[in-house]
């Protein structure tokens, strides 16, 4: 892709040029007087060259932003698969440790040893008995089976994680693969923006039911987002942390979109930053 960038760049070059020199041409044209030709004939000539040449520039133009296009289309895709090869390389590990738990588990209960069977069951929840849940710290949602993993994650780098979601989320017009998704790029992309940050860290995920729609907000209390970055922020390709990245919230966003949702970002000095999802139901 890179190289018919380079060749539709060269082609309109040489277009420009064409035309330059048809100009400069026509503008010495009467102090030259070559080959005896009118110069109302020539002036013809020129302008139906140059009117060509123009056309051609526009088709030039429009194959470049098609190829740019589908070189964007190109990446996001790229992201997508890299995402799902992730995702059923962590599945296939997870098959793999529940088979061995269970193959376990059953050698103890053929043994009569029920105790061992609950110390061991015991055992495989350490990490998430490290975990303080409030009163209301899981909402017997859908999405407690990913914000549980997200909180011990954020745990471990150091970051207060709470959430709070209502009834209602499971009737979002959205297959539930997206949903996680769009919910799992959130809370990711909140807990790397504490990276570094000295301030208090916190994050804060909140569900609201909202009559035909639903509410979806994942909220840090650290960096903010600058002004003249926050239109950009959801172009695909744009990051500030270095080349192959920056198409999470472009995907997220489109895929909102794709819903008829909607992403909203507020981030200001003195509040945070905060992304909303505006999710229709069904």
């Amino acid at each position: 892709m890179d190289k018919l960038n380079k060749s539709s760049m060269y082609q309109m070059i040489v277009i420009i040029l064409m035309q330059t020199m048809l100009l400069l041409f026509m503008a010495t044209w009467k102090e030259i007087d070559l080959f005896g030709i009118s110069y109302d004939k020539l002036l013809n000539i020129v302008i139906f060259v140059v009117v060509g040449l123009s056309l051609l520039s526009l088709i030039v133009v429009k194959e470049i932003y098609k190829v740019i296009e589908y070189e964007t289309e190109f990446k996001i895709q790229q992201i997508k698969l890299e995402e799902n090869k992730r995702l059923i390389q962590t599945l296939r590990s997870q098959k793999h440790d529940f088979l061995n738990h269970l193959q376990t588990i059953y050698g103890m209960v053929q043994l009569n040893k029920q105790d061992k069977v609950k110390e061991y069951i015991k055992s495989l929840n350490n990490d998430l008995s490290e975990i303080k849940f409030t009163s209301d710290g899981l909402s017997n949602s859908i999405l407690d089976s990913i914000l549980i993993p997200k909180k011990l994650e954020a745990i471990k780098q150091g970051v207060s994680f709470t959430y709070k979601v209502e009834r209602g989320v499971e009737d979002v017009d959205f297959p539930l693969d997206k949903l996680f998704r769009i919910v799992s790029n959130l809370v990711d992309n909140a807990i790397d923006a504490m990276e570094g940050f000295n301030g208090k860290k916190e994050i804060r995920l909140i569900g609201k039911n909202n009559g035909d729609n639903y509410h979806l907000s994942v909220y840090n209390i650290g960096p903010i987002i600058e002004e003249e970055l926050q239109h950009q922020i959801f172009e695909p390709g744009f990051s500030t942390k270095g080349d192959g990245r920056g198409f999470g919230l472009h995907i997220i966003k489109s895929l909102i979109e794709e819903r008829e949702g909607k992403l909203e970002l507020k981030s200001e000095a003195g509040f945070g930053t905060e992304f909303t999802c505006i999710l229709k139901k069904k």
